[in-house]
């Protein structure tokens, strides 16, 4: 990989990881609330609008994927880029009701006049002045550069100085008054583990599982939310009430089905013999394309249930057996119905059973469990049992996979 290349690979995860960052740690600060009418949403008019008790919360998150991330100085862009966000959205805010909090998870030296911002209540005027001379630094080296005719220095930051030094001294400390820094934050890799943590009402042995599951679900909603697909905000009514019901088919030995409404990755390249047992019945693109994404999810939700509990083995292998003796019932018929027959009718009698596995199949076959109604289960299952050679859709499909035609 050349070096362009690989900076541009290593950009695109910065980003995507920082804007996971942001949907993880908006679920972490509505899991925390005890306010009931507190609601959130995701790149309004910050990273993270949180509403609460008649207050505006605005959070700026600055997440790294280095191991040691370089510690928050006045010199530090995201500081300024910051301001600059802040500054900018000061005419849609009432100042007066509004919190605005950069969280990192970088720390800040404890020398450094930024450490004002960790305490609600600490003195902000020197910060107010080493600010100050920082943007007014910033700016005058542009100015030296400008007039020598080279570029101007400090492209990533002067934005958020000008802005700076655009406010009068009061405004720039009525400001800071309402800024909060949070350093040494969790990554986005330990979100996960913190909100796990929150759920001291949950049994031990499920924190880690509504953890996951909440995510999933929050996931999707924050999805559907910049696609317009739901509201804006997320309300921790709405959240309440999705814990619960976790907790409750966890309690119950319920099983949900969690890839109902999850897309299979555009790469994802199932087993070579998936495609080779719809080719023998002339399978149509279409055969093949909801053949891949129903086999996806129902080989991901047997992942999820035996790493959930591995005692699922058996209740998987049953209803594979259940499956199979549907399938029996109806290939035996094929095969006696097709002894005297062409090729192209044998085909003919094995794409219908194919079809019949994804149009009829799951609503003739019982479920694997009571109060189970997603489709997909069965539909991908025999998919999986067809990788396996468990079962076939040609009349003659182990005789001619097995010569490897």
């Amino acid at each position: 990989m050349d070096k362009d290349h690989a900076s541009k690979a290593h950009s695109a995860d910065a980003a995507a990881l920082g804007f996971w960052y942001q949907s993880f740690y908006a679920l972490q600060i509505l899991v925390t609330l005890t306010t009931d009418d507190a609601a959130i949403g995701i790149e309004q008019l910050d990273d993270i609008e949180l509403k609460a008790d008649g207050q505006t919360l605005l959070y700026q998150l600055k997440h790294s994927i280095s191991a040691a991330p370089a510690p928050i100085t006045l010199k530090s862009t995201s500081l300024w880029r910051t301001m600059k966000v802040w500054i900018d959205a000061l005419p849609s805010l009432s100042l007066a009701d509004t919190t605005l909090h950069l969280v990192t998870v970088a720390e800040i030296s404890v020398d450094s006049a930024l450490m004002a911002l960790t305490d609600p209540g600490a003195d902000r005027s020197d910060l107010v002045t080493a600010m100050t001379t920082e943007a007014n630094r910033v700016m005058e080296a542009r100015e030296v550069a400008a007039k020598a005719n080279n570029a101007p220095p400090y492209a990533d930051r002067f934005n958020g100085c000008a802005a700076f030094l655009d406010l009068s001294e009061s405004e720039r400390l009525n400001l800071l008054r309402r800024v909060q820094i949070r350093p040494n934050s969790p990554t986005v890799a330990e979100v996960e583990q913190e909100i796990a943590g929150h759920f001291h009402f949950v049994l031990p042995e499920h924190r880690q599982t509504v953890a996951s599951r909440l995510i999933e679900w929050w996931d999707r909603q924050i999805v559907y939310s910049l696609c317009r697909e739901r509201e804006c905000v997320i309300t921790r009514t709405e959240l309440q009430a999705q814990i619960m019901a976790i907790v409750a088919d966890l309690e119950q030995g319920n099983l949900v089905p969690e890839f109902e409404t999850i897309s299979h990755p555009e790469d994802y390249q199932p087993d070579s013999m998936l495609a080779r047992q719809i080719a023998l019945v002339k399978g149509k693109p279409f055969d093949l394309e909801r053949a891949i994404r129903e086999e996806w999810k129902a080989r991901e939700q047997r992942a999820r249930w035996l790493a959930n509990s591995p005692a699922m083995a058996t209740r998987i292998t049953k209803y594979d057996h259940v499956l199979r003796e549907h399938w029996a019932d109806r290939y035996a018929e094929i095969v006696d119905g097709c002894t005297a027959l062409q090729d192209d009718a044998k085909c003919a009698s094995g794409l219908n059973l194919l079809r019949w596995t994804h149009n009829d199949a799951p609503t003739i076959v019982r479920p694997i469990a009571e109060g189970w109604g997603a489709a997909y289960y069965v539909r991908g299952s025999y998919q999986v049992l067809a990788i396996n050679m468990k079962v076939g859709w040609h009349p003659e499909y182990e005789k001619l996979l097995e010569d490897g035609e």
